[in-house]
């Protein structure tokens, strides 16, 4: 609780500056993360220098009530706007969140609210870029569910597994390990459709010499993990070991660039470096890394257009892959807490190049 106290006194301190008598969350991320409320997708928070409510309707009245003691409850439906007009009580203007509002809502907003309504993108994700150790430790729990979810389905894949058994086991995995639900969909792609960043599993059977790239992490208490392998089924021929090593040779300058203080920026264009040296960046065709918490893909960001400079206890991936059409691919990701001077790697797996 006290955690999410200073959250909010951090809240109020950007709504001071930025001259907002009142500010209504809308995402169901920043949602849970200012409140612990779960049940965000039918609620809304509004906080101003005093007050601080959750409007949500009899559906998760109690559930907000058990979630939420601190809070001053509000029983009504979410997008009822008029809701807000006597929790308002006379101030001049009203923050929102740009990023977490339809078109539809924000006509009402201006309808049913007679008073300045102020945009604002990315506020209380920029509060959420920096992670406090509670968040942390979640973090933590969710890259060791994944770690043990990869040394489990290691043994159980072979050769005539389809992409989609893979990645319905490591679902099964993830649940069995405490995890929720799967943070994103899953990702189990083989042989050529491993040249798909974000390919979708399907029918395709592994075949011996085929390289198989997982994607894969649960939630757990609501934080994302995220870690890729790719592994080889029963051979690896010269040319995929070779990839291999000088992928995870750029992956681990990823790594070992990840300090407060670095710019996002410069870390991608050093790992692309890298991998320039063997020719295989025309064939690196995403980001080096992202932010991990609430949301599998979050601030900061690790790319080319990034403005990001890393700050100690945000939380990144490092990922760089190579794509190759008709060929196949290759991923290698960790996820790591910035520090100072470096960084605490949290997925532990096995990044040799494992033939099973």
């Amino acid at each position: 609780m006290e955690n999410m106290k200073q959250r909010i006194d951090k809240l109020r301190q950007e709504l001071q500056q930025r001259k907002i008598d009142a500010f209504l969350v809308t995402g169901p991320e920043n949602i849970r993360y200012l409140s612990g409320f779960t049940g965000g997708r039918d609620a809304r928070l509004l906080v101003s220098a005093e007050k601080s409510y959750i409007i949500t309707d009899s559906r998760y009245f109690e559930q907000a009530s058990l979630e939420c003691p601190d809070w001053e409850l509000v029983k009504a439906s979410a997008a009822d706007t008029e809701t807000l007009v006597p929790l308002l009580n006379g101030r001049l203007n009203l923050g929102f969140e740009s990023s977490n509002i339809s078109y539809d809502d924000y006509l009402q907003l201006e309808t049913n609210l007679k008073l300045g309504l102020q945009p604002e993108k990315n506020l209380v994700e920029q509060l959420r870029k920096i992670k406090d150790e509670d968040e942390l430790d979640q973090l933590r729990t969710a890259a060791r569910i994944g770690d043990q979810v990869f040394t489990r389905i290691c043994p159980e894949i072979k050769a005539g597994m389809s992409e989609r058994e893979v990645a319905n086991r490591i679902v099964a995995l993830l649940k069995e390990g405490g995890c929720s639900k799967e943070a994103f969909d899953t990702i189990a792609v083989a042989g050529k459709n491993a040249a798909l960043p974000h390919g979708q599993p399907g029918t395709y059977c592994l075949q011996p010499g085929d390289m198989l790239t997982m994607d894969f992490g649960g939630l757990y208490q609501g934080y994302a993990g995220d870690m890729t392998r790719t592994v080889v089924i029963n051979q690896a021929s010269a040319q995929l070991r070779s990839y291999y090593l000088q992928l995870l040779e750029a992956q681990e300058l990823g790594v070992s660039l990840v300090q407060a203080g670095m710019d996002g920026k410069e870390l991608d264009q050093k790992v692309r470096d890298c991998l320039k040296k063997y020719q295989l960046d025309v064939y690196f065709s995403h980001s080096t890394g992202h932010g991990v918490g609430l949301e599998v893909h979050e601030a900061p960001r690790l790319s080319p257009t990034s403005h990001d400079t890393l700050e100690e206890n945000m939380v990144v991936t490092v990922e760089p892959g190579i794509y190759i059409p008709g060929w196949g691919g290759i991923r290698i990701e960790d996820t790591v807490i910035v520090k100072k001077g470096g960084c605490e790697v949290i997925t532990h797996s096995n990044k040799g190049l494992l033939i099973l």
